[in-house]
């Protein structure tokens, strides 16, 4: 029996009782404290107290106050059962307190730890005896005296506590042992240099030894092993959720002692590898029970690895054979429809049937056979495209453009489809953006136009609304055009299935609405393309938003718009003949250099009924608000004798708080801080966009628009468009010969009023360009910035918008000293005003 006990047993025993045997030998010499001793003498300490105090009041003939003394003590000493007095004259019990009947006379007068008698004094005589009883120490009986010792309580206290603990601690530390330190190292040396990793486990499950393939694979030490439960491993199943422990097989090869070959395991390290094993198990046995198990870990990873990447390259080939038989079985239907209203209709204009004679239904046959070559071709073009982006040969260029004059250029023309279905097609500008960026306009407006002309067709009811944002990224600013519409919707499962090729939402959908199942496909690639890209959020039944994004390129010198400014010039919006706007007579000052600026401002202020004064710079606009009161002041910026932000800040600092809003050309990002620490209280920005000037002001001095006629405004505005993505990009030097000989014709000529400032300004330009020239001859750089500044602001004022770049351009080759490019740009600026007129050819094409 005793042999079976384990070493932690006798191990825990034979340190609890050396710990006994230390706890009773200091007890027994006086280093632990003798309760007992302890208590008997402050029960001795007591009696004596309470004998003097009791002889005291004897004396004084006080047996009253006495008695209240001993009855105090009683209260107050919880051991103390009962106290009397008895006189020693005739050894009459004189009073008592308490239950004394249980007193019992001493043996020869010696008290003992539960009764103690003290003699009473009276006049320095023996008066009598005060007794007292106590609980006793230890309760009767040899066996309870010897349980109530203390030593002895102590002592089993302590051996039965620590060997518990003793037993716990031997246990986990005997775990914690390293028996593969017993191994010799020549075997040990044979077992780490084995590819398979091994692992030996007591019957408990916990490691005893670990190999260094093992170790390696788990990234750590093998030592860092040895003790811990197999179990907590982090084994996974071929799904990699967690395995059920239950099933590991060395805990069955351990149950049934019989061996697990073969069995397939994963594993997931820390570091975020997964490993496939081939484990088999080998149970330890020893009198025919298993002390433990040998396993050993062969890894399979990279022969699992390339089973499973044979299998997905399977199912995405046999994916790929069914997307290109629905591929080809649409297009049989998308090619042969058209192809048959050609061939059909060509044949019977040729065979001259169908009444001939009768000239509408020729028309009709004609544009059903001009319809359907149109969709052929834009089957042709969707399928060339995807092509050539799968390919790798998708060529994009990276010139600067104007997205928001792109998108609403897009809404225009997709707005009679939108209307044929009675859905409004909106554009929305909720913030400040960039007036130009870098990128492929063609591309985009491809990819615009595909997403809002599916919007157009997904939708029966509702609206389409295209909104334009700018977002910040981790990886620098994007540029954002949300398509959100309010048709069928797209589930959920088929958010990302409707980017694939020759994929559509519902199998249904190609032959309810046509289309190949590209466009998506082309537009996400597209975006991908210019660093963005496209990602869809939809509910079924409300509706979807396509988000587009793309990289802008550097943002830090391009002016920003308000997106007033930005509606106004994506619209296209110039002066109309008719008048907008009337206002109640108001006095505004027009705080200008540029004579064309002001006589600009004042005949469009007006004409709605604005009192103009008008002021050559910053003094002398400070002498007239002096003297007279305005409701308003436009103060240029730059200007010779007293530029404008001086003269605001003198007014101001003068007590002058009419509205300032400056005009300047240099609008860059973080330009408002700037304009509002001067003083101003708003800004516009050179050239002037008027109908965005007149709605300012109308908000500020009570203007009220009138309602013109919508389709007059539209031809104006198509009219008057400013300045394109394509003129931009042709603002450059470096024109081809083609472009630099198109007439270049302001957009306010054709405007009654405004077409006299036009003719001053063509006038005059000949000798402004002559004092440039002579300015850069001498390189007199600050003649010439300021001439350049000049032309920067008047050119776009009077409806010239390709000056703007160039004269923005060579101010800033002024101010940096840099004379070719100075050259260059003038040269550049000699060529536009060779092609300035103030009408157009009647055969010629309008810039």
């Amino acid at each position: 029996m005793m042999k079976r006990l384990s070493t932690r047993f006798y191990l825990a025993l034979g340190l609890s009782s050396l710990l006994v045997t230390v706890v009773l030998t200091a007890s027994f010499i006086g280093l632990i404290p003798d309760r007992e001793a302890l208590v008997r003498h402050h029960r001795a300490v007591l009696s004596e107290t309470l004998a003097i105090t009791a002889s005291v009041l004897l004396n004084e003939d006080e047996p009253g106050a006495m008695e209240e003394a001993l009855k105090l003590a009683l209260e107050r000493e919880p051991d103390l059962k009962s106290i009397g007095v008895r006189r020693r004259a005739d050894g009459e019990l004189l009073s008592t307190l308490g239950e004394h009947a249980g007193w019992t006379p001493l043996a020869g007068q010696h008290s003992t730890d539960a009764q103690i008698q003290v003699p009473l004094w009276h006049d320095g005589e023996p008066w009598g005896s005060l007794e007292m009883r106590f609980t006793p120490l230890r309760r009767e009986g040899w066996v309870w005296s010897i349980l109530d010792d203390p030593s002895l309580r102590l002592s089993a206290f302590l051996a039965s506590v620590s060997f518990v603990l003793f037993a716990l601690y031997l246990g986990r530390m005997l775990r914690h042992l390293d028996p593969s330190t017993a191994i010799p190292g020549r075997v040990r040396s044979a077992l780490d240099t084995l590819t398979e990793g091994l692992m030996v486990l007591d019957a408990k499950g916990y490691t005893v030894l670990a190999n260094q393939s093992l170790a390696r694979i788990m990234g750590v030490e093998p030592d860092a092993l040895i003790g811990k439960l197999a179990t907590q491993l982090p084994w996974t199943d071929r799904q990699g959720q967690p395995l059920d422990k239950a099933h590991l097989p060395w805990i069955d090869a351990v149950k049934s002692g019989e061996t697990r070959r073969n069995v397939l395991m994963y594993l997931q390290t820390q570091r975020g590898q997964r490993y496939t094993f081939r484990v088999n198990c080998s149970p330890i046995l020893a009198a025919q029970k298993a002390q433990g198990v040998l396993i050993s870990f062969q890894d399979v990873t990279e022969l699992e690895e390339k089973e499973l990447a044979l299998q997905m390259a399977k199912e995405e080939a046999d994916s790929a054979n069914r997307s290109k038989s629905a591929f080809l079985a649409n297009m049989s239907h998308e090619i042969r429809t058209p192809m048959n209203a050609i061939l059909g209709f060509t044949e019977i204009l040729r065979r001259g049937g169908q009444n001939p004679q009768n000239h509408d239904d020729r028309r009709r046959h004609l544009d059903t056979i001009h319809a359907s070559g149109t969709h052929l071709l834009e089957l042709i073009n969707d399928i060339l495209d995807l092509s050539k982006v799968e390919s790798g040969r998708l060529d994009l260029e990276r010139v600067a453009f104007a997205p928001h004059s792109l998108v609403q250029e897009v809404v225009h023309v997709l707005e009679v489809k939108a209307q044929e279905k009675g859905l409004p097609l909106r554009m929305e500008l909720p913030q400040s953006l960039p007036a130009t960026v870098l990128g492929d306009p063609s591309r985009l407006r491809q990819v615009v136009t595909n997403l809002v002309g599916n919007a157009i067709k997904f939708t029966a009811s509702g609206e389409v609304t295209v909104t334009l944002r700018l977002d910040n990224t981790p990886a620098g600013p994007r540029y954002c055009i949300d398509v959100k519409d309010t048709g069928v919707g797209i589930p959920p499962d088929k958010l990302e299935s409707v980017f694939e090729p020759f994929v559509q939402a519902e199998s249904s959908t190609a032959r309810r609405f046509g289309g190949t199942g590209l466009g998506l496909t082309i537009s996400r690639r597209i975006t991908r393309a210019m660093g963005g890209d496209i990602i869809c959020s939809s509910t079924v039944g409300e509706g979807s938003t396509f988000h587009v994004s793309f990289d802008p390129g550097p943002l830090d010198d391009i002016e920003y718009l308000a997106p007033a400014q930005l509606r106004a010039q994506s619209l296209a919006a110039t002066i109309i003949d008719s008048t907008p706007w009337v206002f109640p007579r108001k006095r505004i000052l027009v705080v200008d250099d540029g004579a064309e600026n002001r006589e600009l401002i004042r005949l469009v202020l007006e004409e709605t009924g604005l009192h103009v004064t008008e002021a050559a710079d910053g003094q002398i606009a400070l002498d007239l608000v002096a003297e007279q009161r305005f409701d308003l002041i436009l103060m240029d910026m730059q200007m010779p004798v007293v530029d404008g932000v001086t003269a605001t800040r003198l007014m101001r600092q003068r007590g002058i708080d009419t509205p300032i809003l400056a005009i300047t050309a240099n609008a860059m990002k973080g330009f408002e801080k700037d304009v509002h620490d001067a003083g101003f209280t708003g800004f516009h920005t050179k050239p002037l966009n008027i109908d965005t000037l007149l709605a300012d002001l109308a908000q500020r001095l009570g203007g009220e628009q009138r309602v013109a006629d919508a389709s007059l405004a539209r031809a104006h505005a198509l009219k008057g468009r400013p300045v394109s993505a394509d003129n931009l990009s042709s603002a450059a030097p470096g024109l081809e010969p083609g472009a630099a000989a198109l007439p270049m014709v302001s957009r306010l000529s054709q405007h009654p009023k405004l077409r006299n400032v036009v003719q001053k300004f063509i006038a005059q330009f000949p000798a402004k360009q002559a004092a440039m020239d002579e300015a850069l001859a001498r390189q007199d750089w600050h003649a010439l910035s300021l001439l350049a500044h000049w032309l920067k602001g008047a050119g776009g004022s009077v409806g010239f918008d390709d000056y703007f770049e160039p004269a923005r351009e060579l101010e800033n080759a002024c101010k940096a000293l840099d004379a070719a490019q100075a050259e260059r740009w003038m040269a550049h600026i000699h060529r536009l005003s060779a092609r300035m007129v103030l009408d157009a050819p009647q055969d010629g094409v309008t810039a």
